[in-house]
């Protein structure tokens, strides 16, 4: 029984991976498929951070991110629970909150690659999919999170 549960959940886990990946690609893209990059200069960084509209971040949230980190960001999504490791929790993980834009920007534009007990866990990399000035609205609609509000 045993052997046939640890393939199960593997192919369970890497199934729901897939989708939450796949699943926003197959919804219409507008404006937001254009590529984008992650900021070169730190005057530039600071600039378009203060230029995040959240309520345009939560519109891309709702789109994309909350399958995983759930609706107020704690990383209780549908598919996030299912997931190990779980995602990050915007709300109660201070200490990752407590890094600039700048680094957490890149881990949203670059994406997050883990190799947990010889399986490979990721998020996908969102500069593949939104456009310079939606990673910044998602951050700021992160921020807004963090904060307790949404």
């Amino acid at each position: 029984m045993y052997r046939i549960v640890l393939p199960l959940k593997r192919y369970i886990n890497a199934s729901l991976l897939l989708v939450i990946i796949l699943l926003p690609l197959s919804c219409s893209q507008d404006s937001n498929s254009q590529k984008a990059a992650v900021p070169a200069s730190a005057e530039k960084t600071a600039v378009l951070s203060k230029m995040g509209d959240p309520e345009k971040g939560k519109v891309i949230y709702e789109k994309y991110c909350f399958y995983c980190h759930g609706r107020e960001g704690r990383g209780d999504g549908a598919i996030g629970m299912a997931v190990s490791p779980h995602p990050a929790d915007f709300v109660g993980d201070k200490k990752r909150m407590a890094k600039s834009d700048n680094e957490l920007l890149k881990s949203i534009s670059g994406g997050i690659h883990r190799d947990v007990g010889g399986e490979e866990m990721a998020m996908p990399r969102w500069k593949d999919i939104l456009n310079e000035e939606d990673l910044w609205n998602v951050l700021a609609y992160i921020r807004q999170l963090s904060r307790g509000k949404k």
